[in-house]
């Protein structure tokens, strides 16, 4: 009876083999079909919810743009205010350079009769050679003589061999040293003075430079700290 069984299904399979197979074939397409669009499916799915986040922060954004924060804003006016401060800062620093190298009056009317010189260069008054660490300006005798700047009278000196001497701090770093004056001084150590005040007429009292061609002048100075520095830096003739 197997064997007969078996002799029909070999017969079954010889006629109907091809539909067989064919049918098998159909069943595995139709199964990759399926499961293909069920992929296209969850990843059209996928994209649009991916584009609808988008869109959302999209819109999120340009509010954001529209209405800036109060934060952004702080920001954006910190940012303006240092600009100003620094902008200020360098403003007021130039305006103190400027008004530091031209703040200075000429101590007395008149012309450069010696300059500045830290090399030594001949007196005829004592057939010497030695610096001229100041202005010699020539002048009349009695000329007014003035402050070259406010300060504060640091000595009233009467007995150097640059004649009777005022030297005023101008509390800045600067003092001024104003020589051969006329004994009758107009102010008194310690005093306060202004710029362009008078504090003395052009004398001769000098020792040193008494006997120079030029004759009348003023013996002006200036002290940076401790060290003199050529007037011309502060004062034009």
């Amino acid at each position: 009876m197997d064997k007969k069984f078996s002799n029909k299904a070999i017969n079954f399979l010889k006629k109907e083999g091809f539909y067989v197979i064919l049918f098998i074939c159909l069943c595995i397409v139709a199964t990759v079909a399926l499961l293909t669009a069920k992929n296209n499916k969850d990843q059209s799915a996928q994209l649009q919810k991916s584009n609808a986040i988008e869109q959302k922060q999209a819109k999120q954004t340009a509010k954001t743009d529209k209405n800036p924060s109060s934060t952004y804003d702080n920001a954006l006016q910190v940012k303006k205010n240092s600009r100003t401060s620094a902008n200020a800062e360098q403003k007021t620093s130039k305006e103190v350079a400027n008004s530091m190298s031209t703040s200075f009056q000429k101590p007395v009317e008149g012309i450069i009769a010696r300059g500045f010189s830290e090399d030594p260069v001949y007196w005829n008054s004592t057939g010497t050679y030695r610096p001229n660490l100041g202005y010699d300006i020539q002048t009349d005798l009695g000329k007014p003589v003035f402050a070259a700047m406010d300060g504060k009278v640091e000595e009233v000196n009467t007995a150097t061999q640059d004649g009777v001497e005022i030297i005023i701090d101008h509390q800045n770093g600067l003092k001024t040293v104003y020589s051969n004056l006329d004994p009758n001084v107009k102010v008194n150590k310690g005093q306060m003075v202004k710029k362009g005040s008078v504090i003395g007429i052009v004398g001769k009292s000098t020792l040193r430079s008494a006997y120079e061609k030029y004759g009348n002048h003023l013996h002006f100075a200036v002290l940076k700290g401790k060290e003199f520095v050529d007037p011309g830096k502060y004062i034009k003739y």
